[in-house]
């Protein structure tokens, strides 16, 4: 959405409060008819947000705030493909109103010919700040901006839904997530559906997703809160049934997994057996389905937590999906 001149990307709706504006990424359509975490918190998250623009005095100085988080909250700067250089690649972003300089980028012409010569997705041009995974406001812009043009950003989406894994939960930086990293790979834009603690598979979710016309391919990550959740073997299998269904019928490629490693409890290893094996029932032959432990699987690679890949772990997820994706893709001329 368009706010300000500024593309508020993977937001729905702007809600104004007293600290600022909160960026909502699913509409009240959808986020009222979800569970309790997801209604009230985590679709207020600004998993995936961007504030996407192009600076057109010298300068550009976005004030924004974050709730309190028990992690450091870090928004991260590029110029379309291409990191910000030291000065300008990342801003801790308080509790308090928080500055940020953003300057016309410096050598456009030089970066345009390296994004031209690299293949990559993004123009330089375009500013975005990415913002962290956890709650922000947007309180105001200082300087002249415009908004992208479609020519600006690339032309495919990639969509992405599932738990705090995919919300980028222990990725440490938003760039880090694996939604980010698939995208950078394949060179597409990228939609993060990622919901904390909450990705119960609504039936209301699956046909939001579908209704959505502006991702050409989706992923889908389906088991671990339900695991840990008050679910029980029939409600999820009736969940992973609707929710394949709905997403099986559109026609565009979805790509399903179930639970990666994690190195939980006894009690909780013979449920995920079961889960998973619900998921491959479901989505094998109908989505384009990868074992969860075939893309990750090393128990190296997963947080003290026991639960959340470690940053390893989450590049390690990347680099075999998209892979799989970008076999399949370019197999069936998508």
């Amino acid at each position: 959405m368009i706010f300000r001149k500024i593309d508020f990307h993977n937001t729905d709706t702007l809600v104004k409060t007293e600290k600022g504006y909160t960026m909502q990424r699913v509409p009240d359509s959808v986020r009222l008819k979800l569970n309790e975490g997801a209604r009230d918190q985590v679709s207020f998250n600004c998993t995936g947000v961007e504030l996407r623009f192009k600076v057109k005095s010298e300068e550009a100085v976005l004030t924004l705030r974050a709730e309190e988080s028990s992690e450091a909250l870090t928004a991260y700067i590029y110029y379309g493909s291409f990191q910000g250089g030291w000065q300008h690649s990342s801003k801790t972003v308080g509790t308090e109103d928080t500055r940020i300089s953003v300057p016309r980028p410096q050598d456009v012409k030089l970066l345009e010919s390296l994004t031209e010569e690299c293949g990559l997705p993004f123009q330089p041009e375009v500013v975005r700040v990415i913002l962290p995974y956890g709650k922000c406001f947007f309180v105001d812009i200082e300087g002249e901006v415009e908004p992208p043009a479609p020519q600006d950003v690339p032309e495919k989406t990639y969509l992405a839904y599932g738990s705090s894994i995919t919300h980028g939960s222990l990725a440490l930086a938003a760039p880090c997530s694996y939604p980010f990293q698939i995208a950078r790979r394949l060179g597409c834009d990228y939609l993060n559906l990622g919901y904390a603690g909450s990705a119960y598979l609504e039936r209301e979710m699956a046909e939001y997703i579908v209704s959505r016309k502006d991702w050409d391919f989706a992923s889908v990550e389906m088991g671990i809160n339900m695991l840990y959740g008050d679910f029980d073997t029939a409600q999820f299998e009736c969940r992973v049934r609707d929710f394949v269904d709905i997403l099986s019928a559109d026609g565009r490629p979805v790509f399903a997994t179930d639970i990666f490693r994690f190195n939980g409890g006894r009690e909780f290893q013979k449920k995920a057996e079961i889960f998973r094996g619900i998921v491959k029932k479901y989505a094998d032959g109908r989505l384009v389905f990868t074992d969860g432990l075939k893309l990750l699987n090393d128990p190296a690679f997963i947080s003290q937590d026991l639960i959340h890949p470690s940053q390893e772990g989450i590049g390690r997820i990347a680099e075999n999906w998209s892979k799989i994706m970008e076999r399949y893709l370019l197999s069936h001329g998508c």
